[in-house]
């Protein structure tokens, strides 16, 4: 995905990074792995001032994600 970047920090100071993922769906199906009716993979924090962020990954071929910024009702 175009606007969208997944990786851990490791230990020793390097990044392990998710790679090959074009799409939307190629994203799901990595992280995922059972995607079978998978409309998007949604990740949500909610920080302690109640701001929610929101990113949606489309299970298809989009090549980018949504992200929104929120104050949670």
């Amino acid at each position: 995905m175009k606007n969208l970047r997944i990786y851990a920090t490791l230990l020793n100071g390097q990044q392990l990074e998710l790679h090959d993922c074009p799409t939307g769906s190629d994203v799901v199906r990595a992280l995922l792995h059972h995607t079978d009716g998978a409309k998007a993979l949604v990740i949500e924090a909610t920080d302690k001032e109640g701001q929610v962020v929101r990113i949606v990954v489309p299970a298809d071929d989009s090549e980018t994600a949504k992200v929104s910024i929120a104050k949670e009702w």
